[in-house]
């Protein structure tokens, strides 16, 4: 019997992956029979130091503002105008998303088909290789070096006539580290496609290379206000490049209305409260140094540098039920596994002292 069109799409999809957010605070929290105040969520790499008071003032702001029967159409200017004098970048040169997530899926959509391929390192963000086996196309990953930094040399080699995109996510998920700025515009020099540079944790690093991209015809940075803001919930992202590829970008393969008019406004008004916003980032430091130093304290562990929101980490036991332990005690992280030459892998989002505490204290436990 000759199978349906419908059964066919079902079992394409069986070789694509599925990305594990992985416990929900409700979730784990009903299992453990506990409030979900209780749970402690250290997994996702949100922004816990963005006061909910500052967050909720702007968002009663725009919904004061909107009329949700309209269309968002001349928000999308104000945010560019917005992300312009914050980047210092022309308007042109920036493209508007639906996340970091959905311009990974748009410039997949544009560069790739069945019989072309990308390149990324190894480890990274697992988003990159699902984006790319649903347009069809190959994905290949160079591991990075052991000290975390790009293969330069390595990932040229494995270049070939088929590969159009390169992806890299500067600072890494979840190797929590900067990759060097003439490392990628070497590969920007050497290679024929499109370098896509993922710099959704770039502000805790304070390094960006919106600026070449501005000028350069094959690079394009993204960029995202779930980190940096504490706007993960919202969904608004944007790319900075060239005049030309930016406007093929939106005019051709972006959907109009893709982003919500309070998503937008909400964008505009924290970029607005940029001081604010600082004095968390440089918070959120401080925090990393502290959290690194305890934990490379703790006896089986070794916290390796960071550059971002997070930290990644390894034990002396099994990871798997090292998170499996933290679960029980109500703290959710990130179970890695292997990170190149290192066994044993978790990783966890800074957080403000009180949750860091909490943290520290269970997981000593565990370790025991």
């Amino acid at each position: 019997m000759k199978k349906r069109i419908i059964d066919e799409v079902i079992e394409g999809a069986r070789d694509l992956s599925k990305y594990d957010v992985g416990e929900t605070i409700e979730g784990l929290a009903s299992k453990l029979g506990k409030k979900p105040s209780e749970i402690l969520k250290l997994n996702s790499n949100e922004n816990l130091f963005m006061p909910l008071d500052l967050l909720r003032d702007v968002l009663r702001q725009v919904v004061d503002e909107v009329d949700p029967r309209i269309y968002p159409r001349d928000e999308y200017g104000h945010l560019r105008e917005a992300i312009s004098g914050f980047m210092n970048v022309p308007e042109e040169c920036i493209a508007i998303g639906a996340g970091s997530d959905q311009l990974i899926e748009i410039i997949s959509e544009m560069f790739l088909r069945d019989g072309y391929e990308a390149l990324s390192m190894e480890p990274t963000f697992p988003i990159y290789e699902r984006c790319v086996r649903i347009q069809g196309a190959s994905y290949r990953a160079v591991p990075l070096k052991d000290d975390f930094t790009l293969d330069v040399d390595s990932m040229m080699s494995a270049i070939n006539p088929n590969t159009r995109i390169i992806f890299l996510c500067s600072p890494n998920n979840p190797t929590a580290n900067q990759l060097g700025r003439e490392n990628i515009l070497s590969l920007c020099e050497e290679f024929e496609g499109l370098v896509v540079v993922d710099e959704t944790y770039a502000d805790f690093a304070g390094v960006t290379l919106a600026d070449a991209a501005v000028s350069l015809d094959n690079l394009i940075v993204f960029r995202t206000f779930s980190k940096t803001f504490g706007l993960a919930g919202l969904r608004v992202g944007y790319a900075v490049g060239n005049r030309r590829l930016i406007k093929v970008f939106e005019e051709k393969f972006q959907m109009p209305y893709s982003v919500s008019t309070i998503a937008l406004k909400a964008a505009v008004k924290i970029l607005e409260r940029w001081g604010e916003v600082a004095g968390v980032i440089e918070a959120i430091r401080e925090q990393r140094e502290i959290l690194v130093s305890e934990l490379n304290k703790m006896s089986g562990v070794r916290a390796f540098p960071s550059e971002t929101n997070f930290v990644l980490f390894q034990v002396n036991k099994d990871s798997s039920t090292v998170y499996r332990s933290l679960l029980e005690k109500g703290v959710i992280v990130r179970n890695l596994g292997r990170v190149l030459r290192f066994d044993n892998c978790l990783r966890v989002t800074v957080a403000p002292s009180p949750m860091t505490e909490r943290f520290l204290r269970h997981l000593s436990e565990v370790l025991l």
